[in-house]
This record gives structure tokens, C-alpha cells and sequence, in this order.
């Protein structure tokens, strides 16, 4: 253990001593970011894909260098990884895979990482979840960080009290310290400049892309979109509606699940995704007839669930961005969404939108859009157009000018 450990700070300490040197021959290099990974710890939803990406983009440059910092340390036991990163960027863990644990090793490699990320001395550290951890916010010279919604602010009871209290107890000082804070939205930049005194010049609006599928050709599925439902082993319906997102209070499901009540469709309601906090009481509505629950899904099984659909429906209270439209709109599936929080802005005119609790008004829109033939050609045509101007290539471009400009 002690070995890999002074071998991996040695060669930090080397690269720190080509650095200084390449500084007193003026030479250019790379700007150097540091990345918290920790939202690769878990299955990728709306954050991990977001920081996912941008990594993948801004990796393609020969000009940055990708330094990513999660947990010291890494054994047999984990922590695991569940996205793949950047070929030439860095994971900076000391890698003990293979070697006995002692119980020397939580205290000697917390010690030895905090002098790692100094020796690394990036140039910015970027934390696209809100706020940095404790140590890599220590050792930042400069700071970007991204906001994604404020949910916590705007619908404080739609959140788990945990979570409530470290996002209050974190954002004030994150806020005021960080050197620019990137939000997905312009309805987010609204929300922080509402609830936080800050320099609204260091307040950045870029919009997260959308990853785009390429439309089928011929009737059969493009070897991109993931494949069909069979080849996947997945069967579903004929015909059915789709919700996606992880079931928890502000997506608003009930109103969904009252308004598909409502409409004459010898379809189905499949919802995917897994049930978070506080919605155990909506478990019985999802066995209800005619609606089909799914977990989590892969990204190549979603996408094939995706291009099955009839109508996609987001009725969520609040969003920060809203993925799930964005992917519906790319995937060629005519969109109906809440008006309510970014919405609107990510869908423009390539959706439908009603009243957040307003079940009625909902249905009857889910019933225009299935009996109106030449209104979904339309939304279908608008949304992947809309969906193509959401690009994670210009997100990625403006984020590293945001990071160059904090590194300056």
C-alpha cells in the first residue's frame, strides 16, 4: 500500500517540477482542470449525464488536461465506476486493488490525497453538482461550478430533508466564493439571481445539450437508437404514451395518471423510472390498468423505448433543464409538457404545454395530439428540430470559456 502511494506522489511531484520549469521557459501548456467525479458513483441520471458529456467534448481538445477527483482511494471493495471517462484524461485515486486493507488506509490516503491535488495545482476546479467537497474546495485556486435547478429554494417540500439541509447548509458560501457559476437555464439564472445577492456577471446561462439519435430509415431501427424492444428482449404495447424521469414528488406523476384516466386510447401509459423518495404512496397507482412501470434503464433500451411512443408527457412542478423533453423531441416522439419552470424554454414552440395540476386541460391536449395526424407530423418535425440546437458540443465550448476565463 505505502509503495503505491509514494509512487503515484512521486510522480505528481515530477510533473509539478516539469510544470515550474516549463513556467521559467514561458512554454504554453494545457489548461489544467480539476473535476469532481463524484456523480460517476452512481447509475447516470440528469446530473451524471450532464457532467458525462462535457467531459467526452472537452476531452477531444489537446489544450486541456482532465484531472478527475473523486474518492482517495479505490480496492477491491470499490467505490465502481459506472461511466466510462475520457481516454486522456486522469483519474487521480490511488489505485489498492489487489493489496490487503489495514486499518492505516482511510487515514494515510486521505492525507496523501489532499497533498496530491496540491501538487496537481490545477488551474480551475469545476464542480458540475452544485457545490465542490470539502477537500477539493480546500485546495481550489479557482472555482466554476454549475447549478442545476433550485428546487430547494422554490418547492423546499418537495425535497428530502437531508438533502434540503446540505444544499442550504452549502450553496450561500459556494455561491460567494465560486468564480463563475454556470447555470442550465435561463429560468435557473433567474431562480439564483432571485434567491442569492450575486454578481450577475459571474451568473452564466448555457443550456445542456441533448444527445440526438439518428431518425430510422426504411422502418427499422437505427444501429444507434439502441436496436428494437425484441432484440433488447423488452416487450411493451403496441401503442403507448411515455413518461420518463425518476419518480419523486415535483415530477408531478398523479396528474399524468388521472389525465391518461380521462382519454379514449386503447393504448398504454408506460413510465420509466425508479420510485425515489416520498412517492411510495404512488406505487398502487402504477399497477392501475393499462399502465406499465419500468426501472431504470440503460441508455440503448431507453432509447429503444423512446422511439416506440406515441406521445411523450412531462408534467413535472420544476426543472432546472428537463432531459427527458430534450431526449423525447430527438427521438421524433410529439411532446406535451408542463408550463412551468424551464420548460417552456427548452421546448419552445416544438411541444404542447398546460397548467402544472391541471388534469383535465392535460387530457384533452394527449387526446388532440393522438387523433390529429398532420399536429404530430408538425411537433415531430419541430422537435428534432428544436432538439438539434441543443448541442453538447457548443455546451462544452462555452463551459471551457467559462473555465478559462475563472483560470485567468
Amino acid at each position: 500500500m505505502f509503495r503505491v502511494i509514494l509512487h503515484t506522489l512521486g510522480h505528481a511531484l515530477a510533473d509539478a517540477l516539469r510544470r515550474v520549469r516549463d513556467a521559467a521557459l514561458r512554454r504554453e501548456r494545457p489548461l489544467r482542470i480539476g473535476v469532481d467525479i463524484r456523480p460517476f458513483y452512481e447509475p447516470l441520471t440528469g446530473v451524471g449525464w450532464y457532467l458525462y458529456h462535457l467531459l467526452h467534448e472537452i476531452g477531444k481538445r489537446d489544450d486541456v488536461e482532465l484531472l478527475l477527483f473523486g474518492d482517495a482511494r479505490v480496492t477491491d471493495e470499490g467505490p465502481r465506476l459506472h461511466a466510462d471517462v475520457p481516454p486522456n484524461a486522469r483519474l487521480c485515486w490511488f489505485d489498492l486493488r489487489g493489496l490487503p486493507k489495514t486499518r492505516f488506509l482511510r487515514p494515510i490516503t486521505a492525507a496523501a490525497y489532499v497533498l496530491w491535488m496540491k501538487l496537481a495545482a490545477v488551474d480551475v476546479m469545476f464542480g458540475a453538482n452544485y457545490f465542490l467537497p470539502r477537500l477539493l474546495g480546500a485546495v481550489a485556486r479557482r472555482r466554476v461550478i454549475t447549478i442545476h435547478d433550485l428546487t430547494y429554494k422554490r418547492f423546499p417540500e418537495l425535497l428530502q430533508a437531508e438533502t434540503l439541509a446540505d444544499l442550504e447548509r452549502h450553496m450561500q458560501r459556494e455561491i460567494a466564493v465560486a468564480d463563475a457559476v454556470i447555470c442550465v437555464s435561463e429560468s435557473t439564472r433567474r431562480d439564483v439571481l432571485h434567491y442569492y445577492e450575486a454578481d450577475p456577471r459571474r451568473i452564466v446561462a448555457i443550456r445542456s445539450g441533448v444527445t440526438v439519435i439518428p431518425s430510422r430509415e426504411d422502418g427499422e431501427e437505427s444501429p444507434a437508437a439502441g436496436g428494437s424492444l425484441a432484440a433488447l428482449g423488452m416487450t411493451l404495447p403496441d401503442r403507448y404514451i411515455l413518461f420518463v424521469s425518476t419518480i419523486e414528488p415535483r415530477k408531478n406523476l398523479p396528474v399524468l395518471l388521472d389525465a391518461f384516466q380521462q382519454i379514449d386510447y386503447d393504448g398504454a401509459l408506460v413510465i420509466v423510472g425508479k420510485i425515489g423518495w416520498k412517492s411510495a404512496s404512488i406505487a398502487p397507482r402504477l399497477r392501475e390498468p393499462g399502465v406499465v412501470h419500468l426501472d431504470y434503464l440503460d441508455p440503448a433500451r431507453l432509447a429503444a423505448v423512446y422511439h416506440g411512443a406515441e406521445l411523450f408527457v412531462f408534467p413535472s412542478i420544476y426543472e432546472g433543464f428537463g432531459f427527458p423533453l430534450g431526449e423525447a423531441m430527438a427521438h421524433g416522439v410529439p411532446a406535451i409538457a408542463a408550463r412551468s419552470s424551464s420548460l417552456p424554454e427548452i421546448g419552445g414552440d416544438a411541444a404542447l404545454y398546460f397548467e402544472p395540476h391541471d388534469a383535465r386541460e392535460l387530457g384533452r391536449l394527449m387526446q388532440r395530439v393522438l387523433g390529429d395526424p398532420t399536429l404530430r407530423e408538425e411537433l415531430i418535425a419541430r422537435g428534432r428540430k428544436r432538439a438539434a440546437e441543443l448541442r453538447w458540443d457548443v455546451t462544452a465550448e462555452r463551459t471551457l470559456e467559462v473555465l478559462r476565463q475563472a483560470a485567468s
